[in-house]
């Protein structure tokens, strides 16, 4: 947690740019979270780059879509004001690896404590928070 998955239109990235993409991305999410970039966290922050092929997406207007950004991190990390301020970086990250007038969708999808599990295990606020406090006292909260 948290999850982001970008679908861009086939050809619309190169390989560097989608790795770059991700990393800008992975550390954008953590930030507007409010998490540290340790390496708990950062393992932890998965983003998946996906191409539609050519005529498998479209807009109503039958015009080819832009980029979709599909943020699902666990609910209550995230305000109004940091979806909003998470929007505007995003939306700057996807243009500048995309082109300027690429069209970006933001979606937040925030998931309920107790409805995501890692490995059978259930993600609960209460030991993220241990784990964040942890990262504090180590001197690694940035």
């Amino acid at each position: 947690m948290p999850l982001v998955e970008i679908t861009v239109p086939e050809g619309a990235l190169s390989g560097a740019a989608a790795e770059v993409l991700q990393q800008q991305v992975a550390d954008a999410v953590l930030t507007a979270m409010g998490l540290p970039r340790t390496d708990f966290f950062a393992s932890a922050t998965w983003v998946y780059v996906r191409e539609a092929a050519k005529g498998l997406a479209t807009t109503g207007a039958g015009t080819p879509p832009g980029v979709l950004v599909v943020v699902t991190p666990l609910k209550g990390f995230l305000t109004p004001e940091r979806n909003e301020a998470l929007s505007v970086e995003l939306t700057r990250y996807v243009q500048e690896a995309t082109g300027p007038d690429t069209v970006v969708w933001l979606v937040v999808n925030e998931i309920p404590e107790g409805n995501w599990a890692v490995n059978g295990g259930l993600t609960r606020r209460a030991k993220i928070d241990e784990f964040v406090a942890e990262a504090a006292r180590a001197g690694r909260a940035d």
